[in-house]
């Protein structure tokens, strides 16, 4: 039979005053901080690029959303991850199709056009 959970009277306590204490400690958010709500804009046009990674032995989905006019504005969000290769791959082509808004794929992004200096 499992043993109740006791917490230890002092360590209920202390918790107890450090979340009284946050009404004094936390304050509010200015519009300043929620201004990356509002410049996502561009992100409707944008072309959605599935990537495949194995990681300590599964295979992470992140998804690349980069402008089609201008790669090099982009953002890389980690999605989920999967054991078997093959859910990995079918995962990762369905949410790519669902994240597009074109969901043909006929936004892409022109790698040629990039002149990367090497200086």
């Amino acid at each position: 039979m499992k043993t109740p959970f006791i917490i230890d009277p002092k360590l209920y306590e202390m918790s107890l005053d450090l979340l009284n204490d946050l009404h004094f400690i936390e304050s509010k958010g200015k519009l300043v901080d929620f201004s990356f709500f509002n410049d996502d804009k561009w992100l409707s046009e944008t072309a959605v690029i599935e990537n495949l990674a194995k990681v300590a032995g599964q295979w992470d989905i992140e998804l690349l959303f980069a402008m089609h006019n201008n790669p090099l504005k982009f953002i890389k969000r980690f999605i989920v991850s999967y054991s078997c290769p093959r859910k990995a791959t079918l995962i990762a082509s369905i949410m790519r199709r669902q994240a597009a808004k074109d969901q043909r794929g006929t936004l892409v992004v022109d790698f040629e056009g990039i002149q990367i200096s090497e200086n």
